[in-house]
């Protein structure tokens, strides 16, 4: 009722003016249908009374007919009331199915909303997932390049630790090989140096064995044997000689056991001078000559 008033102010208002006005019309018409107080006539009283039954039946026609008129009035009055509280009712439903349809269309919003927050939800969390699936991914693809990085490190750290070690061995191999050659060379040179030592002495040794023959041969050649010596005799001589095949000196280092045996030989050593010696450096190993004199030989 109270939303009626709120939606139709002016009907409500026209209905009660109209019930106001029709209660005091009929607190008026209830003091017209009372009988009239009849006076005492002086006149006649047959006559009066026939004149006052007439104005009263006229009175009371006339009442009847306002009152007929006031019932129609009221009936009409009534009808409206009864149009109006249909339409009032008509209204009153036509708003109760704007209401319920409000009501629907806001549960049906409502249920709009709520899927579409339900689905908004849905998707928020469908984003958020795929948020999360693709930060796990990011995640796992920065682990994977750190660990393919580090791999990466560790390859090239290994590779260059390694061809380091290669090369300090190839280093060391190549020293070892240099040593290893150098040993070689040495031994080779060593090798060398001591054939050619060798071959030195060798030629050395066949020099001074020409020579000392030569030598000794002179010195026989120059030797007289004593008439008082016999035969068997041999005796050591150290000759110290100059270059050229001069003798310095004659000494015998080991006697025979006969003086003259002795003394021949040094003079026969005197006599083959100059001995045959090499020139140059040669010479030196007979500078001084130590030999056994045995003409026997």
């Amino acid at each position: 009722m109270l939303e009626i008033l709120k939606r139709n102010p002016l009907a409500a208002v026209i209905a009660v003016v109209m019930h106001i006005a029709i209660i005091a019309f009929l607190i008026v018409g209830v003091d017209w249908l009372e009988k009239p107080v009849q006076p005492r006539p002086n006149v006649d009283v047959v006559q009066a009374r026939v004149i006052d039954q007439a104005r009263i039946d006229a009175e009371v026609a006339r009442l009847k007919a306002a009152e007929e008129k006031k019932k129609a009035a009221l009936r009409k009055e009534e009808k409206r009331l009864a149009d109006l509280k249909r339409k009032q009712q008509k209204e009153k439903k036509r708003l109760a199915e704007l209401e319920k349809k409000r009501k629907a269309r806001e549960k049906a919003e409502a249920a709009k909303r709520a899927k579409a927050k339900k689905k908004a939800e849905a998707e928020k969390r469908r984003k958020a997932a795929a948020r999360k699936k693709a930060e796990e991914k990011k995640r796992k693809a920065a682990a994977a390049r750190k660990k393919a990085e580090a791999e990466k490190k560790r390859k090239a750290a290994e590779a260059r630790k390694k061809a380091e070690a290669e090369k300090r061995r190839k280093a060391a191999e190549a020293k070892r090989k240099a040593a290893e050659a150098a040993r070689l060379a040495a031994e080779q040179k060593a090798r060398e140096e001591a054939l050619q030592a060798q071959l030195e002495a060798e030629r050395a040794a066949r020099e001074r064995d020409r020579y000392g023959r030569a030598i000794k041969l002179k010195i026989e050649d120059n030797w007289l044997r004593p008439s008082t010596v016999g035969e068997g005799l041999s005796c050591e001589v150290r000759v110290r000689l100059l270059p050229g095949g001069g003798v310095a000196a004659v000494t015998i280092t080991r006697s025979s056991g006969n003086g003259a045996f002795d003394r021949s030989v040094e003079q026969a050593v005197y006599k083959a001078e100059p001995l045959p010696v090499p020139a140059g450096a040669g010479f030196e190993a007979f500078r001084e000559l130590k030999f056994v004199f045995d003409p026997s030989k």
